[in-house]
């Protein structure tokens, strides 16, 4: 276990809360006392990065303010000492063109975050697409791919339906390239971002700018995303529900799952 603990970033869909879901009551418990202990708190996610993701404290029904946020797989970073978001390693416009040329003819939908939830432009309106632009009260638009590929992007967010799987990921693997990488962040949903990036990248580049050591970070989620900041954190869990690649990169896995308050019970009992 971590000797002293100075700052936990958690994951949000299958490790703080399921998605769209209220956080569970030991969870909600759990982060209390840890902002009473000084213990710095904030989220990570594959979520572009705004007020609206900053406003999940309130709307979780915590009594604090988040001291950090970690948006678009690491590419964006906030923290409460420093203004304004930071963008980290966006994928270039020329090979947003190239990914979308190749996944445009196949039965899937395609989402570019132009400016975080205030501008989404999306290759058509899906039943999964309602729900995200209903949870983030966000703005978009039915885009073409050319108006898509216009400019240099965070991530391009692909959604399918689990017959598609194999058309969809099929065609990943036969387009590999050195200017972008795919990760599967959900089920039906992958996403390609620049080489390199992930949660893990601004994990580092927060303690970095913020003096924490890393030993001192506790990261904990649960898909493959995850990996990446689960392995360069000081701690790193991996939720009981979690994929076995994050589970075998992690010190921990969680006796309970997310739908179990998994997050909240981890902590009662190797923590506090």
């Amino acid at each position: 276990m971590i000797e002293r603990l100075t700052t936990v970033i958690a994951d949000i869909d299958g490790t703080l809360n399921l998605k769209g879901h209220a956080l569970g009551p030991r969870t909600i418990a759990a982060l209390e006392r840890l902002h009473k202990m000084g213990v710095l708190f904030g989220t990570a996610s594959g979520r572009p990065l705004d007020q609206r993701t900053l406003d999940n404290a309130k709307l979780w029904g915590l009594s604090f303010p988040f001291d950090l946020a970690i948006g678009m797989n690491g590419g964006d970073l906030w923290d409460k000492d420093h203004e304004g978001v930071e963008h980290i390693m966006l994928l270039e416009a020329e090979h947003v063109r190239e990914i979308l040329g190749f996944m445009w003819p196949l039965d899937c939908n395609i989402m570019v975050y132009e400016n975080a939830y205030d501008h989404v432009l999306t290759k058509q309106v899906t039943e999964r697409f309602e729900f995200i632009v209903e949870r983030a009260h966000a703005y978009w638009e039915v885009s073409t791919l050319e108006e898509m590929g216009a400019k240099d992007t965070g991530k391009i967010e692909i959604q399918y339906e689990p017959e598609a799987e194999e058309e969809v990921l099929g065609a990943i693997a036969a387009h590999p390239s050195p200017h972008w990488s795919s990760v599967k962040t959900s089920p039906g949903t992958v996403e390609f971002m620049k080489p390199g990036l992930n949660k893990g990248v601004a994990l580092r580049r927060y303690a970095e700018r913020n003096a924490i050591p890393v030993s001192q970070i506790m990261a904990v989620g649960d898909m493959d995303n995850d990996i990446a900041m689960i392995d360069a954190a000081g701690w790193g869990v991996c939720m009981a529900n979690g994929c076995d690649e994050a589970k075998a990169v992690a010190d921990a896995i969680t006796e309970y799952g997310v739908l179990e308050d998994g997050f909240g019970r981890y902590f009662e009992d190797h923590v506090f």
